[in-house]
């Protein structure tokens, strides 16, 4: 076989495994949501097979029966009613837990709630510190859980992360963050803007940033005490 033809060979095989991952979250979506994918699974693991055998042809043949039958399966659990065909609860959830849509109206809810609690308790303070502090930190936390997912539906098409609930502990989390952020960049051992406002603005950009690092910030924790 020529270099050329390896070469195409491989793009193939590379498209044809990240079908495969999406078609498994496909899947597992389709599971949770109640719907039966058995001939599809079926399909998808002879799939899996064949492709673990290099046999690139065969495998993509078994994706393209796995992938109709998934189809199948989700039209079938849809409600036909006088012939028309409306959307069941069954093939609503599947949908919403495919591109992560809880997360996306937790988030949107989140930061609709942070941006009214800024507006209206701004001048409020615990212990000498300003709650828009945590509210700031809460508003990147939930911006980022946003950022996340536009990531994964423009990468993968679908939504790989946040697929539990889990992420809804990021905001309140990052309410911590945005409070000892304040502590440390209020105090004197860090020189910020002199200017009182623009001093204000650093600090809540500061913030906002902590916020929308929480994630990653915990995962440096965790990293460090492996």
């Amino acid at each position: 076989m020529s270099i050329v033809g390896l070469s195409e060979r491989a793009e193939k095989a590379e498209q044809l495994q990240a079908d495969l991952k999406r078609l498994n979250r496909m899947l597992q979506a389709a599971h949770r949501s109640s719907i039966d994918i058995k001939e599809s699974y079926d399909f998808y693991i002879l799939a899996l097979k064949e492709f673990n055998k290099e046999n690139i042809e065969e495998s993509d043949i078994y994706y393209d029966r796995a992938m109709y039958e998934l189809t199948s399966a989700i039209n079938a659990a849809k409600i036909k009613i006088k012939g028309a065909i409306f959307h069941s609860p069954r093939t609503l959830s599947y949908f919403v837990n495919l591109y992560g849509l809880y997360a996306v109206l937790f988030a949107s809810l989140a930061i609709f709630s942070f941006s009214f609690l800024i507006y209206r308790y701004s001048d409020v303070r615990l212990m000498g510190v300003p709650l828009w502090s945590s509210f700031f930190a809460g508003l990147g936390s939930s911006s980022k859980i946003l950022a996340d997912v536009a990531n994964c539906l423009c990468r993968y098409d679908l939504a790989s992360r946040y697929r539990r609930f889990w992420y809804m502990a990021l905001p309140l989390l990052s309410m911590i963050f945005g409070y000892m952020a304040y502590l440390v960049f209020s105090s004197s051992f860090i020189a910020l803007n002199d200017n009182p406002q623009g001093r204000d603005f650093s600090i809540i950009f500061i913030c906002f940033l902590t916020g929308f690092l929480t994630k990653w910030l915990i995962g440096r924790s965790l990293l460090a005490r492996l």
